[in-house]
């Protein structure tokens, strides 16, 4: 993935005496990714980490012990304001696409080590290696790229060839073109791997995109739960309960690094969610969803 590199941070190894986390709202989403981390704590006997939550209101408001309270922010809004806070109070976003990560970095001045993230972003080569698990033998997959997902194109083709996958691509810059490119990627591809671009992938474009693809007998790799129950045949998605164990342990861990805070990281922790009745339809053999996840961590841990 390109993160958008920053100047280190070089700081010191420090005990954090507290942590907030600023909620952008107080959605079911946030309120079970505040209980799962403090479980998590719990469970790592860290009782010494206090945990304050406050929501947006009360960011102006907000005083930190500098290096020594970790904010973690959930959502865009949240780690917008955050990144307004002192240089030296280390900030880690949560439910943050990485474009708006990349931004905010740039944009605050802020440095890696006092600030990062754990992005929304599946890693490229866990989609691909979702496709390889499930098709063996596909060697083309499709893609069509919108302005959000272009920038990734060549890391996307890099590791797709490390796993003997050729990336069919095709830029979508109108929306009068996503049916057309669509079809022609159709017909030369083995499967179509959906990338989070709001320009072509949407509520708008959900049933189109689904329904061409099953008029050409050729399976969707989804990038969310919603896709898949749409009408994808499988994808990988990372829920609040593996990203609140992933914070926790950030936080532990980054008490202890001279460097603070670890650069911005892809989700750690995955599930699989495969559709039943697509696969039936398209014909393909579809093993359990644990033993699909269970392939996968293996041949990551390999890579």
């Amino acid at each position: 993935m390109g993160i958008l590199l920053g100047l280190l941070f070089h700081g010191f190894a420090h005990a954090y005496t507290g942590i907030t986390i600023i909620m952008s709202a107080s959605t079911p989403t946030n309120l079970e990714f505040v209980d799962h981390f403090k479980q998590e704590l719990i469970n790592e006997k860290q009782p010494n980490l206090k945990v304050k939550v406050i929501n947006l209101e009360e960011v102006e408001k907000l005083v930190v012990a500098e290096n020594s309270e970790l904010v973690i922010a959930l959502g865009v809004k949240a780690l917008s304001l955050a990144s307004k806070l002192s240089f030296t109070t280390p900030v880690l976003g949560v439910f943050t696409p990485l474009p708006a990560y990349n931004g905010l970095l740039a944009s605050s001045g802020r440095t890696l080590g006092a600030f990062s993230a754990i992005v929304l972003d599946q890693p490229n080569a866990r989609r691909l290696l979702l496709i390889k698990t499930i098709l063996p033998e596909a060697k083309r997959v499709g893609v069509l790229m919108g302005p959000t997902s272009m920038h990734d194109a060549d890391n996307l083709i890099e590791v797709a060839e490390k796993i003997d996958i050729v990336i069919n691509q095709k830029n979508v810059y109108q929306e009068s073109e996503l049916i057309p490119k669509l079809s022609a990627i159709l017909e030369s591809s083995d499967a179509l791997l959906a990338l989070p671009d709001p320009f072509v992938y949407s509520r708008e474009t959900a049933q189109s995109i689904l329904l061409t693809s099953y008029r050409y007998q050729k399976p969707v790799f989804g990038y969310s739960q919603p896709y898949v129950q749409a009408g994808a045949l499988a994808g990988v998605y990372t829920n609040t309960k593996q990203l609140a164990k992933q914070a926790a342990e950030i936080a532990i861990k980054s008490q202890l690094a001279i460097d603070g805070l670890p650069p911005p990281q892809a989700p750690k922790y995955f599930s699989v969610i495969i559709n039943r009745q697509v696969g039936r339809s398209l014909k393909i053999q579809l093993s359990d969803e644990e033993s699909i996840h269970k392939k996968m961590v293996e041949a990551e841990a390999k890579r």
